[in-house]
């Protein structure tokens, strides 16, 4: 079917965007992780990233293994100042806010503002936003989202869906690292009992496949968002009593190193997990160590088992779990035992945790050495999604420029540095753009399709990031563009028509007609919502007007010319007839046209022939019809739409009439 409908898609989407099959298994710890279905090029990457590490002062690199708890509403001078000051890698915001989308943006733009001492490296802007309890952002602009434990009943597919939308949310106010999924696993004996994840219904299931299934989903979402995510709380507050924040001496005394609770985290590590969250409770049946302090759970089981590249990140630092060391003893033991950020809600502790931090590493050459270390994953992590600025040379952006032509290219000369944008980055020329995400690649929009595109919201909107450069389209009128958002999305452009979009279930029906070669043209509009609040449509030129209509129930599917034309007459999708069901289709005989409707339980058509235009056949007068043998009996085609008459109702047709009693609910045939 791809190759029918999306010959001219790109492909690699399909499986880029495909769930992870998961196994249920008792115990899964696989002897190698799986890389993430789509990244770009480890060339790129590792050129950007050495070249950016290679820049940076020891400050600037023990920064970068810094997040820092800071008001949600606002944050005060002292934690702004912190900012530059300490280099810091990452902020989260604490506290809940109710200001919406737009508010937080501006707290969060104010916060991208300070970073201006890390190397061309931007913050991760995070927050706690797993649903229920724990929702830091809402507000205008913020959906309400349900509880894990809530989450864990929706099918997984639809899960991701929702959690692409959470996480647009999340983009659109400028947060790019969710602290979320807990994969904790909570036995169904202990539920509500355990404090720090059943309590508050922050786990998705009671056994580990539930979680598995749906912790993943909702990283995936989040991802097709492209929004980075965080696995908490390995290897599991599931089974413990306290909660860490609040209490000292939490201790697990079940999990082992190899425990089929672990499977959640290594799902989720083989999808392509970037960031893991380490507990702060002490397994005593591992080593009797906290997990955050312990090399056996950090290295031994995360990185050696797991397979875990990414990075590894503390819970909080101020929490009561570690309160018998000081901030300084925290994050060295943390970073020493193989750590890579640390994260404190208490902004007043980062700065004599950097501090001890630089002192160690001017003392100790191998904790500089893995301090270095742990900078170049926070850069490759940060690199996915579009927060480090490569110097020019080894630029994805600035390579796709130069491919092109430079400044003798369509896009002519640059307008200021690259930033960036939505998840990725972008750099904007004289006559068009060139953006980058790490899934799709660099490629440049420009004229009259990229003025439509920005307009449309660029990659923050629904079409997301370009996968193609603009491009000739086969009959060769029109130009066009191919993005990535939702189910691929495209923009057409003609000197005719302009440029408009389509995307989703109405693109691949528009491609299995033909594309712009096909009967209804090219688009004339965007993707619009029906009135009646159910449907999409997108109009087309061809012939004397064609659309394409999509529900979730009937699917995409066709219509045009004199059919639409009466359809609209009898009230488009409001009206008897519903949404087409068929696109246009030739009568057995040769002579006439139909499209089928999903109106009176997918009894109704419209049938037009060029003597007798066209006309609707409903219900019982239509079933009639069919029985006799459609057009090809001896009535021929309908004459007139069904009308009331007295009793019932009424159709006449070439050679004769069918007429409805009410009454009896039976049908009579008239032959002239």
């Amino acid at each position: 079917m791809i190759s029918g409908v999306f010959v001219r898609w790109v492909v690699f989407w399909t499986a880029a965007m495909a769930a992870a099959t998961l196994t249920t298994a008792a115990v899964v710890v696989p002897a190698q992780a799986t890389a993430p279905a789509v990244s770009a090029p480890a060339t790129d990457a590792q050129m950007c990233v050495s070249a950016v590490l290679s820049q940076m002062t020891p400050e600037q690199q023990v920064g970068q293994l810094f997040v820092m708890g800071v008001s949600s509403t606002g944050p005060t001078q002292a934690q702004l100042d912190s900012i530059t000051a300490q280099h810091l890698g990452g902020v989260v915001l604490m506290g809940h806010t109710a200001a919406g989308v737009d508010p937080t943006r501006q707290v969060t733009n104010a916060l991208q503002a300070q970073a201006t001492s890390t190397a061309g490296v931007a913050l991760w802007v995070s927050a706690d936003q797993e649903g229920g309890y724990v929702q830091v952002l809402n507000g205008p602009g913020v959906s309400a989202i349900p509880t894990a434990l809530s989450q864990g009943g929706m099918a997984p597919a639809d899960l991701r869906s929702a959690a692409a939308t959470w996480g647009a949310q999340l983009l659109s106010a400028g947060v790019n690292l969710n602290l979320a999924p807990v994969l904790d696993t909570v036995p169904a004996s202990l539920g509500t009992g355990n404090i720090p994840i059943g309590y508050y219904d922050r786990e998705y299931g009671y056994v580990p496949g539930a979680v598995t299934a749906h912790g993943t989903a909702f990283a995936a979402g989040m991802t097709d968002a492209r929004v980075q995510t965080t696995g908490k709380h390995f290897p599991g507050l599931g089974r413990v009593i306290d909660n860490t924040d609040t209490t000292f001496g939490v201790a697990d005394d079940v999990t082992t190193r190899g425990d089929p609770y672990l499977q959640p985290f290594a799902a989720a590590v083989a999808q392509g997990l970037p960031v893991v969250m380490i507990s702060e409770a002490r397994y005593t049946r591992i080593d009797g160590l906290r997990a955050v302090f312990s090399e056996t759970v950090m290295q031994t089981m995360l990185r050696g088992d797991l397979g875990f590249s990414g990075v590894i990140m503390s819970d909080s630092m101020n929490a009561a779990a570690v309160s018998d060391l000081t901030p300084a003893q925290r994050a060295i033991k943390f970073l020493a035992a193989g750590g890579t950020v640390v994260l404190d809600g208490s902004s007043a502790d980062i700065g004599l945790m950097v501090d001890a931090v630089l002192v160690q590493t001017s003392q100790d050459p191998g904790f500089a050495a893995q301090v270095q270390a742990d900078a170049k994953t926070v850069l490759e992590t940060k690199y996915q999604a579009g927060l480090v600025s490569c110097p020019d040379a080894s630029g994805p952006i600035a390579q796709h420029y130069a491919a092109l032509g430079g400044a003798a290219s369509v896009l002519g000369l640059p307008i200021g540095a690259e930033y960036p944008v939505a998840g990725g980055r972008g750099r904007d020329y004289q006559s068009g753009s060139i953006l980058w995400s790490a899934r799709t690649g660099a490629y440049e929009v420009h004229g009259a399709i990229g003025a439509h595109y920005w307009a449309l919201g660029g990659p923050a909107g629904f079409l997301g990031f370009p996968v193609t450069d603009e491009t000739g389209t086969p009959d060769g009128v029109g130009r066009h563009n191919n993005f990535d958002g939702g189910a691929g999305g495209t923009i057409y452009w003609t000197p005719a028509t302009g440029a408009w979009s389509v995307h989703g279930g109405i693109l691949a029906h528009w491609g299995a007609l033909g594309w712009e070669r096909g009967p209804i043209g090219y688009p004339v509009s965007d993707e619009t919502g029906s009135p009646d609040g159910v449907g999409r449509y997108n109009n087309f030129d061809g012939g004397i007007g064609g659309s394409i209509y999509w529900t979730p129930a009937t699917g995409a599917w066709s219509i045009q010319g004199s059919i639409r034309a009466h359809w609209g007459a009898l009230g488009w999708e409001r009206g008897l007839m519903g949404y087409p069901v068929s696109d246009e289709t030739g009568s057995p005989d040769g002579v006439g046209r139909y499209n089928n409707f999903s109106g009176l339980n997918g009894s109704s058509s419209i049938y037009w022939t060029p003597l007798t235009g066209a006309h609707d056949v409903l219900g019982a007068i239509r079933a009639r019809w069919g029985a006799l043998g459609w057009e090809r009996s001896a009535l021929g085609y309908p004459v007139t739409d069904e009308y009331d008459v007295t009793g019932g109702r009424r159709s006449d047709f070439q050679h004769g009439s069918i007429v409805w009693d009410s009454a009896s609910n039976t049908t009579t045939v008239i032959y002239m």
